[in-house]
């Protein structure tokens, strides 16, 4: 197929742009609304096990539990006991403490303890005291209750401790900065690292309204894994001393309500426990803060950009690509763009959601394939419209393409073409096999596109010989002509066949017919002449054109005109010979009558005449038996054999040889008699001819298996080896000199006919103890009736 023939179907570059435009949009569109925020949080949970650090800074939970609420009286525990906590704890030398319980109303049990915890805070200066976010004015608006003024002057500093749940309601992240406008608390785990010394990253962010009268800044995830990374002491036993002082030493300490006590829970992802206290999240965050394992997520600019970075690669993909290509490719693209995703939480604890892009993918390469499908269909639908609007092969019906259902139409359409495509193929295979010569036809650059059945039968027996070789269709030309002719010669022949085609394929010629080249003869390793003859076809404007090769074997034409030559040179010499001999004896006479007899003359003129008429039988009886079928009927061999033997009594006697035919009647075979009684008397008379006078001809006919076997028998000089196998040869004479020449036609006349009935012929010779002529015929099916 010509390359200008091959057009892109209309609107092909149209949807590459469509399609580049629409991955645009729809990444503006879900990185703008968040939508699959649920899908980019299910991949944060997936991989945020490999998030965690080590931290160098030990976390200590001690949780107001269920046994530690009954062993102090129940909830809420008094002050007191949290002033006794903090000194224990102060003893310990811990470095700093987060006493994540509301301080915001006066003791009721003790009214003294409020008093004695705000000395024990003071004395320590490391303890950090929540702010509880409440709705005290009824409003619906948040609104901040700082502890009692007493217990929080003595605070390292008061901070909160709110969780920002995520859109599927799971806890996984909160902000470092949160409240008021103008009074916005720092989150209690960036506190303790401050009171305790730890450096961190700072909060440098401005602050973001996300409600009337409330404002955040500094969004952080945390890495959940599915057990915490802290240790954690019930109160009773770090109130009683019964917790080991090394654990506690320069630790970050947290003291709130757990399960059971706890008025607030939290729900978190599915690998780590189902919920959590608030203080347990609190001291989570701390220890992520603390080894640098907080997430921050992607601003909207870095989040689009990132999620258009799929774009280039996607379109090229989905425009270059074929569907199975092109699906391999978006998911790859996919693939690659979760993998950096993960290598930046890794590497710079930036979240960049991958969601977006993934979804960007599998939409548009579900676009791209029906986008596709549709515009192909389309095109095929039209083209094969127009094929089908051609002229139609012979025997083709009209097709009616009329159908309300657009796609009932192409089915029609498509139908129709492939049932035309069908014909045509069928046709053209009929045609190539009824050529009468092995024909292959090949591309442009050689490749064969079609053989008939001769060409791959020659193909095959060739390879049968030689071993095991590809198809013929689709190899080189030359290497199937190789194959087919047995010779090497083709080679260079077909190379200049394709040079030839190339300079047809040139706009001078453009559009001109086929053209043939000459023909190249060749006697292969098996004596046989093949005749390769090559038609070029240039270009037209849906091809390359192409070259029809054509290899008829001219074997039987050459052994013809071999044939043709040497009866020209027997007519021109053998037959001659006696009419110009009688010419010179009439010369002779005219001249000098009475130096010839009369006798003597008429006798030569006679013996000429004769010579000339035998010669001439023999040619026409084998030119009879090469030219037409016989005339078969059922004959019987033994009457045969003794009318032929009648027919040269004479000649036996004038030898003084004896003829024996031993045979039986019932031998019946099917055969022309005439022509078979004529080959048993050229045997029987070369036997004659070539035994010395008082000899004995043997003729005998017996059974031999399917076959009835006649032979004669000679006691003459014999044939030489060497000459056995052109026995049977035309115009091949034992001894062209001597009285028993004879012109070389009569045993190719036998060997014409015993193969026209299917049979053998055999000779058994050699010099000095005679021949014997054996025949093989096949037997009659008819019953024998003997």
């Amino acid at each position: 197929m010509r390359s200008d023939a091959l057009r892109i179907p209309d609107g092909f570059v149209r949807e590459c742009i469509v399609m580049g435009a629409f991955v645009l949009l729809l990444c503006v569109v879900l990185t703008t609304s968040g939508v699959l925020r649920r899908a980019d949080l299910f991949f944060f949970d997936i991989v945020q096990p490999l998030l965690q650090r080590p931290s160098p800074q030990k976390v200590v939970l001690i949780a107001i539990d269920g046994a530690s609420a009954k062993a102090l009286g129940g909830w809420p525990v008094k002050r007191a006991d949290y002033a006794t906590l903090i000194d224990r704890l102060s003893a310990a030398g811990v470095a700093a403490i987060g006493l994540d319980v509301a301080m915001t109303h006066p003791g009721r049990i003790l009214p003294a303890g409020d008093a004695w915890l705000a000395s024990a805070i003071e004395r320590n200066g490391r303890v950090v005291l929540p702010a509880v976010v409440a709705d005290d004015d009824g409003d619906g608006l948040p609104n901040v209750v700082p502890p009692l003024e007493p217990i929080a002057r003595g605070a390292f500093a008061i901070a909160q401790v709110n969780a920002a749940p995520n859109a599927d309601d799971v806890l996984r992240s909160f902000y470092l900065r949160e409240g008021p406008p103008n009074l916005d608390y720092e989150h209690m785990s960036a506190s303790l690292l401050r009171a305790s010394g730890v450096p961190f990253p700072e909060c440098d962010e401005p602050p973001a309204r996300r409600a009337i009268r409330w404002t955040s800044a500094c969004r952080r995830y945390v890495p959940l894994g599915s057990a915490p990374p802290y240790r954690t002491v019930p109160f009773v036993d770090a109130l009683e001393g019964r917790v080991d002082p090394g654990l506690l030493k320069d630790a970050i300490v947290l003291v709130g309500p757990t399960a059971g006590i706890a008025d607030t829970h939290f729900v978190t992802p599915g690998h780590a426990p189902p919920s959590r206290a608030g203080v347990e999240f609190v001291a989570q965050a701390t220890y992520a803060l603390a080894s640098g394992s907080l997430v921050r997520s992607a601003s909207w600019p870095a989040q689009l950009l990132f999620s258009l970075a799929v774009l280039p690669w996607l379109c090229a993909a989905l425009c270059a690509l074929g569907p199975r290509a092109a699906l391999l490719a978006s998911t790859v693209i996919a693939l690659a763009l979760c993998a950096t995703s993960l290598l930046l939480l890794k590497t710079a604890h930036l979240f960049c959601f991958p969601a977006t892009a993934v979804a960007a993918c599998v939409l548009a390469y579900a676009l791209s394939a029906w986008r596709r499908q549709e515009t192909l269909l389309r095109y095929l639908t039209r083209e094969a419209e127009r094929a089908i609007a051609d002229p139609c092969l012979p025997g083709d019906t009209p097709t009616h393409t009329n159908a309300i259902d657009p796609f009932r139409r192409r089915v029609i359409v498509m139908s129709a073409m492939i049932a035309r495509l069908r014909r045509s193929a069928h046709l053209i295979s009929e045609w190539m096999n009824s050529l009468p010569e092995a024909t292959l036809l090949a591309s442009a650059s050689g490749a064969v596109m079609l053989a008939n059945r001769l060409a791959l039968d020659l193909y095959g027996t060739n390879a049968a010989q030689r071993g095991a070789l590809p198809p013929a269709t689709g190899r080189h030309a030359a290497h199937v002509l190789r194959a087919m002719t047995a010779s090497d010669d083709v080679d260079r022949y077909v190379h200049r066949a394709l040079r030839t085609l190339a300079e047809r394929n040139g706009a001078a010629h453009a559009g001109e017919a086929s053209a043939p080249m000459d023909g190249l003869e060749i006697v292969n390793a098996k004596q046989r002449s093949l005749l390769v003859k090559c038609a070029i076809v240039p270009a037209r404007e849906t091809s390359d054109g192409m070259l029809i090769f054509h290899v008829a074997d001219v074997t039987p034409l050459r052994a013809a005109e071999r044939q043709r030559d040497t009866a020209l040179r027997f007519l021109s010499h053998d037959m001659r010979s006696p009419q110009a001999a009688i010419l010179t004896l009439i010369e002779q006479r005219r001249e000098a009558p009475g130096a010839l007899p009369e006798v003597l003359f008429v006798d030569l003129v006679a013996h000429y005449a004769r010579k000339t008429l035998t010669l001439a039988d023999q040619f026409l009886l084998l030119a009879r038996a090469q030219a037409r079928s016989p005339k078969a009927t059922e004959v019987d061999l033994v009457p045969l054999l003794g009318d032929a033997a009648d027919d040269l009594w004479a000649h036996a006697s004038a030898k003084r040889i004896t003829i024996r035919l031993n045979a039986e009647p019932g031998m019946l075979v099917v055969a022309d008699a005439l022509l078979l009684r004529r080959a048993f008397a050229n045997l029987i008379d070369n036997a004659i001819r070539f035994s010395p006078e008082g000899a004995t001809v043997a003729v005998a006919a017996d059974e031999s298996g399917d076959h009835w076997r006649v032979t004669v028998a000679d006691t003459g000089a014999g044939i030489p080896q060497h000459q056995l196998p052109n026995l049977f040869t035309e115009f091949f004479r034992i001894d062209a000199s001597g009285a028993s020449a004879g012109h070389g036609l009569g045993l190719a006349f036998v060997k014409q006919v015993i193969d026209a009935l299917g049979g053998e012929i055999h000779v058994d010779s050699a010099v000095g103890r005679g021949s014997v002529f054996t025949l093989l015929l096949p037997r009659s099916t008819a019953p024998r009736d003997r």
